[in-house]
Formats: C-alpha cells, structure tokens, sequence
C-alpha cells in the first residue's frame, strides 16, 4: 500500500496566496482507499503548507488506521520554496511518530529530532485482587541529532517547485528531499513532450496541461520499477496521478475532488 501514500504527495507549483484542496484516491480492486487535504498559505515572503493523507475502507484496517501530516514552512525566494522546517508525522491505532527537520542552509546542516510513542501491553500482578491484570501502557523516545547528510528540501518543497526544476529546458531531474527518497532508492522526474506526452495523456480527463513522470526504483531491487504520471491542469495546478497495473491490486488512480483558491 505504499503506493497508494506516495500518490498523496504528488503535488506541485501553487501561485495563489492560499489554497485549500482535496484528492481522492482509488484503487481498482478496493475501491476508494483514501484521501489527501492541502493546504498552502502565503504571506509575503514565507509560505506554509500542509498535506495530511487518510486511509479509508479496506485500506484503513490494513494500515491500522494509518493517518500521516506533512508540514512545511519556510521562504519564497525568487520563486523557489526554500524549508526552514519540515515536520513529518505517522499515526496509527498504537503507534506515534514525529519526524522534525530544522535547516540551516548557511552551513549546510540539519539538525533531525524523532519522537516516537507507543502502547505496548504489559502484564502485573494485582494484589488487590490476587490475579494477574494486563493494560495499555504508553511508552516514549525521542532522539536528537545533526544528520550526516544534508538536502536542501523536502518532499513539499520539491513539488512546490517541479515547475520551476523540470520544463521544457531542463527536462529531467533527480528528487533529492526528506520525506521521498533515501539511499536505497532514486526518484526522478521528468517533463514528458512530443510523442510521450501525447500517449500519457489518454490517462487522464480533458484540460490536462502539462504531464510528468515519476520514475521511483524499488527499495527491494527484485520489484519492478514504478512509473507515476502526475498531470497538470491549464491553472497550473496539479489535477491527476495515475499509476498503471500493480500485481494483483490494478489500477492506482488520485482525482482532485474539491478545489479552492483565495487572492488575498
């Protein structure tokens, strides 16, 4: 189902001051899996913007009631997104995890907190009543540290800026950013044209603009290579993914269900 999440991320340039959108997202043989909120707000020179992806139906009892945010806040400078933060948070049933990235693009450094909570069962005996009990404990970590790596963006970022990054002069580029890859895997995009494009269209419902492909290799080299298309519609804004048969599952599908845009 990892699959159905990255779906939620393909996102991309957003000019206005704020925008609220929704994705649906569908799965040939389950149906409707779930669905992505976002929100981008604007001011001056600093933005926010927030995803927040649900599963439900089938979906969400496989995933545990799988709810996963996605925070970004920084800079606009010349028209690129640039992260002072990145807060990256998992939620399931049991299981808490924050992810927070602080940048400092001078040095070049990223200090990385990671908090995790959990319920985990433990057994006592009561006393009281002479007997065994069994509850529902929460147990916490968090650790701190300065990554040994350093990346100038994260995954709300690089879509904020596909338009800017990958056009019809600089056509294919490599997504380097916290919350899309690590080492283990490559994501690259590229700005289909000519002969490509007019083949990936057919994916999609009229008013489609521009068309990119999301090539991500496997993190298990033995799986195929999945290709996402992600299409633009003529108000630059992101209006479909499409990703094509996958094993038994079929057809991965994200359709944008409500949109709002407000000038300010």
């Amino acid at each position: 189902m990892r699959f159905v999440l990255l779906l939620f991320l393909l996102i991309s340039s957003i000019f206005s001051k704020e925008i609220s959108t929704r994705y649906g997202v569908h799965v040939t043989l389950f149906g409707d899996v779930g669905y992505a909120d976002i929100s981008l707000k604007e001011h001056d020179n600093s933005y926010e913007i927030k995803l927040t992806a649900n599963t439900t139906g089938v979906a969400a009892t496989l995933l545990k009631n799988r709810v996963e945010t996605f925070i970004s806040k920084g800079k606009i400078v010349e028209g690129r997104y640039i992260p002072d933060i990145f807060i990256e948070t998992k939620e399931t049933t049991k299981r808490l995890r924050v992810r927070t990235y602080y940048f400092d693009h001078e040095k070049k450094e990223v200090k990385f907190i990671e908090e995790k909570t959990k319920l985990v069962n433990v057994t006592k005996f009561d006393l009281k009543d002479f007997n065994l009990i069994t509850e529902e404990v929460k147990k916490s970590f968090t650790q701190e540290s300065t990554l040994d790596i350093y990346k100038d963006s994260d995954v709300l970022t690089s879509y904020l800026n596909t338009k800017t990054t990958c056009n019809s002069e600089k056509k294919f580029y490599k997504l380097i950013a916290f919350g899309a890859n690590d080492e283990k895997n490559d994501i690259t995009v590229s700005c289909l044209e000519g002969a490509k494009k007019e083949s990936a269209i057919l994916n999609f419902s009229d008013s489609t603009q521009d068309i990119y492909n999301l090539h991500v290799e496997p993190f298990d080299k033995e799986d195929d290579i999945v290709d996402v298309l992600i299409a633009f519609d003529n108000d630059g804004l992101l209006k479909e993914a499409f990703l094509g048969e996958i094993f038994w599952v079929g057809k991965i599908t994200a359709k944008r269900v409500y949109h709002e845009i407000s000038q300010n």
